[in-house]
C-alpha cells in the first residue's frame, strides 16, 4: 500500500510539473502577442440604437483614413509612436464626424494600456491580459464597445495566412485549433489571480 502511494503521488508530481511547464510556456507565447499588437477599440456613448450605429460608422471612416497609416508600421512602438502623433487628428476626425452626424458629445482619443478578456476574431484567438490600444470614447462611453487589432491589420476580414505584415505569424501561433478556448480560460482564471 506504502509503495501505491508513492507512485500516486510520484505520477501527481510529474503531472503537476508537465502541466506548470506547458502553462509558462503558453505565457511566454501571450506575452509575446500583448508585444506585438495595437489593438483599436471604441467604447460607444451608450446601447442606443443610434449611438451602436454611428460607432459602427466611425470605425469605418477611422480604419479607412488611419488604418493603413497604422499597420503599415515595422512593429509595435512604431506603431505606437505613429498613433501617438495622429492622436489630435484622430480626435478631431471624430469630432468632425460626430458633429456632421447630429451627435454633439464629442471623441476622445488616446493611447492607453488596458485590460482584456479572452476575445475571438474571425479566426483568430487573442488571449487574456494588458495590451496597448488606441482608444477612441465616444460621449460618456459607457455604451458597448468595438475593438480590433490595427497592427498588424487584422480589422479586415480579407486577412490571410499568407499576409506579409505579420498577422500570418500570430494566425499560426494563436489561430483556433481544438481545446484551445479551454487553455485560454485556464490562462485566464490563472493569470486573474496573481493581478
Amino acid at each position: 500500500m506504502k509503495n501505491l502511494l508513492t507512485v500516486i503521488f510520484f505520477g501527481i508530481g510529474i503531472l503537476g510539473f508537465t502541466a506548470f511547464g506547458a502553462f509558462r510556456t503558453f505565457s511566454a507565447n501571450c506575452a509575446d502577442v500583448y508585444d506585438e499588437v495595437l489593438r483599436l477599440h471604441i467604447p460607444a456613448n451608450s446601447d442606443s440604437e443610434e449611438d451602436q450605429a454611428i460607432k459602427l460608422r466611425l470605425r469605418d471612416v477611422l480604419l479607412e483614413r488611419f488604418g493603413g497609416e497604422l499597420s503599415g508600421s515595422c512593429g509595435l512602438d512604431e506603431a505606437k509612436s505613429r498613433a501617438e502623433q495622429l492622436l489630435p487628428e484622430i480626435e478631431r476626425t471624430a469630432n468632425d464626424f460626430l458633429l456632421e452626424n447630429g451627435f454633439d458629445y464629442g471623441a476622445k482619443a488616446e493611447i492607453t494600456d488596458m485590460w482584456f478578456s479572452t476575445r475571438e476574431y474571425d479566426r483568430l484567438i487573442l488571449p487574456a491580459g494588458s495590451y496597448t490600444a488606441l482608444r477612441v470614447t465616444l460621449g460618456s462611453g459607457e455604451g458597448h464597445n468595438w475593438w480590433c487589432v490595427i497592427f498588424p491589420q487584422l480589422c479586415l476580414p480579407a486577412v490571410s495566412e499568407s499576409s506579409e505584415d505579420g498577422a500570418g505569424e500570430i494566425l499560426e501561433t494563436f489561430g483556433k485549433p481544438q481545446k484551445v478556448t479551454v487553455k485560454f480560460a485556464l490562462y485566464e482564471w490563472l493569470a486573474g489571480l496573481f493581478s
